[in-house]
């Protein structure tokens, strides 16, 4: 009979502590998460090119730190792509953090008015939310970038930028915007380049004042009749 009541004691501490560990798991008086510096397409031109990506980025603070983060873009009106993705591994139990990724938009997807939600959950389950209008548009294949490479030579001191371009318009410009430990932009618009239909742009650039990190660079062409497209890659130093 005693050791019936000492496992009837032991399993209710046991079950007290459970419970008071599940308690301090959710803390209900802390703030829902916010979301600050949302970027949707680059330099947050709410765009994307069928073929192309869309970049995200936002900032993210959670006081009851980050459960999941959750991506869904749906067309305005009829049926159409979409898109919808939950981003937890990298993000869980953090009380803040960067989100920044590019979300494939494929080749058969069909051009028009979309609906992106941007939706932070914390580990109470408090949700924040942002929303976007995002335009997806078709260019037809007038203006294009295929095989573009990006990477560090030289000990990492050039950085290298490669990438056939075809352009039904003629070239005007090239713009390379990097972002990261260091940033910079650099534009390219050499008289071999400007007014071409295809070119096959390759160039080295200056990385020696950069420091080790990771890199976000945007690849951006810009043609005779003001269409833009953009191309990110990432890259490491």
């Amino acid at each position: 009979m005693k050791n019936i009541t000492k496992i009837l004691m032991i399993a209710t501490v046991l079950g007290l502590t459970f419970t008071s560990c599940k308690k301090d798991e959710i803390e209900p008086g802390v703030n829902a998460p916010t979301i600050s510096n949302a970027e949707f397409g680059h330099d947050n031109n709410k765009t994307a090119m069928v073929g192309g990506d869309l970049h995200i980025e936002a900032v993210i603070s959670a006081p009851g730190k980050i459960d999941n983060i959750k991506v869904e873009l749906h067309p305005e009106s009829g049926s159409a792509w979409e898109f919808s993705q939950i981003y937890k591994d990298e993000f869980d139990g953090l009380l803040n953090a960067t989100f920044h990724k590019h979300i494939a938009i494929p080749t058969d997807a069909t051009p028009g008015e979309y609906h992106l939600h941007f939706v932070v959950t914390d580990k109470n389950g408090k949700q924040t939310s942002t929303e976007a209008h995002i335009d997806i548009i078709d260019n037809a294949g007038s203006l294009t970038v295929s095989g573009l490479t990006v990477h560090v030579e030289n000990g990492g001191n050039i950085l290298h930028v490669e990438g056939h371009i075809t352009a039904s318009n003629g070239i005007a410009e090239v713009e390379v915007e990097v972002h990261g430990p260091w940033e910079d932009v650099f534009i390219f618009n050499d008289v071999s380049m400007v007014g071409q239909t295809s070119y096959h742009f390759s160039e080295e650039i200056d990385f020696s004042a950069a420091p080790s990190g990771h890199y976000h660079l945007h690849f951006g062409v810009t043609d005779q009749s003001g269409e833009v497209v953009h191309f990110d890659e990432h890259f490491d130093k």
